[in-house]
């Protein structure tokens, strides 16, 4: 049910550094490191020989030596020594993968790697655009992906699950609008002459606000929601609340998902104690969204007719992003059938 062709968030840029770090994508076991000169590295968390994780060994230097027989293995995966022996069998070679660092994230291929062109990264620019201040984050759901993004690509729930950050009764009751084109997806929801939300009223004193929502999808799993909200009838955007807030979710298991965030905002870039006041409000709403998604999810996995999910009209933009994910899965495994 994974997408491999396709550029996934590995961590953040300070997760990684000369310690291995084990973690799972895709329902793979990798080990992720820096080499001495700091570029990325991963590895297949099994070592070549009897399958032993690789994380529970060491760097020397730039390679990852095996904590039960003392193998070492390049960034390449190409074994460099066998204790007490001098050849080194050709097969023996750890498996690795293409990296990239870019938007504040490290990225891996997951697929073909003749296919990993970074030029196909998804763009977060914003985190290191001049004039905008990213706080970054990370949490891990034990929800599968795709409920997650029907949670980001619908903020209907806002109303209900978040009444004292960015909920509001507008946000439920005002339509959306839903343009599926060329493989991504936007939902649109405008609501003019409304209350300010408690988070808008204490970051920037707003209290009646045009606020807007524009959430674009687009393969295999992020999803960019510019979201704010101006003074009532001013359109002046110098006394706006603005941010884009960029999910990048990278599956772990068919039932949990890690949760890459950052939040950037094009007002008040210096101030720390804003960044931090963000963080902390961030988290709290993200952790109300995993404490419903993962009982969500256990619910799914509980019912013993395995009923279908329903959908209404504010589903339309999930319910895109899922027919694109299904047809990008159904490409990808035409070839390997025809093998």
């Amino acid at each position: 049910m994974f997408l491999r062709n396709q550029w996934y968030v590995a961590a953040m840029g300070k997760e990684l550094g000369r310690a291995l770090l084990p973690r799972t994508l895709l329902g793979e076991p990798l080990v992720l490191y820096r080499t001495e000169a700091g570029a990325p590295a991963a590895m297949e968390d099994r070592c070549p020989h009897r399958r032993a994780p690789l994380s529970l060994g060491k760097l020397v230097g730039d390679r990852v030596q095996c904590g039960y027989h003392g193998m070492e293995f390049a960034p390449d995966g190409k074994c460099m020594r066998i204790p007490g022996q001098v050849s080194i069998p050709p097969r023996l070679k750890a498996r690795t993968f293409p990296m990239a660092e870019r938007h504040g994230w490290v990225w891996i291929w997951m697929g073909e790697p003749a296919a990993a062109d970074p030029a196909l990264i998804s763009d977060y620019h914003w985190n290191e655009t001049p004039g905008w201040r990213p706080v970054y984050g990370y949490l891990n759901f034990a929800a599968e992906y795709r409920l997650v993004i029907d949670n980001l690509m619908d903020l209907t729930h806002e109303t209900f699950l978040h009444p004292t950050s960015i909920g509001m009764y507008e946000v439920a009751e005002t339509p959306i609008t839903t343009e599926a084109k060329d493989g991504k997806v936007k939902v649109t929801r405008l609501m003019p002459g409304c209350p300010a939300p408690p988070l808008f009223r204490k970051v920037r004193g707003l209290t009646t606000i045009d606020r807007w929502q524009h959430i674009h999808f687009e393969a295999p799993a992020h999803i960019k929601i510019d979201a704010g909200g101006v003074p009532a009838d001013t359109k002046d955007m110098t006394k706006a609340l603005r941010w884009w807030v960029c999910n990048a979710l990278t599956p772990e298991t068919e039932r949990s998902t890690h949760y890459f965030w950052a939040l950037t905002r094009s007002f008040e870039t210096e101030d720390e104690a804003l960044s931090k006041t963000l963080e902390e409000q961030i988290y709290k709403i993200f952790n109300e969204d995993r404490g419903m998604l993962e009982q969500q999810q256990r619910m799914i996995e509980t019912d013993p007719l395995r009923r279908p999910l329903l959908s209404t009209n504010c589903d339309a933009g999930g319910v895109a992003a899922r027919r694109i994910i299904d047809q990008l899965l159904a490409a990808e495994a035409r070839p390997q059938a025809a093998e």
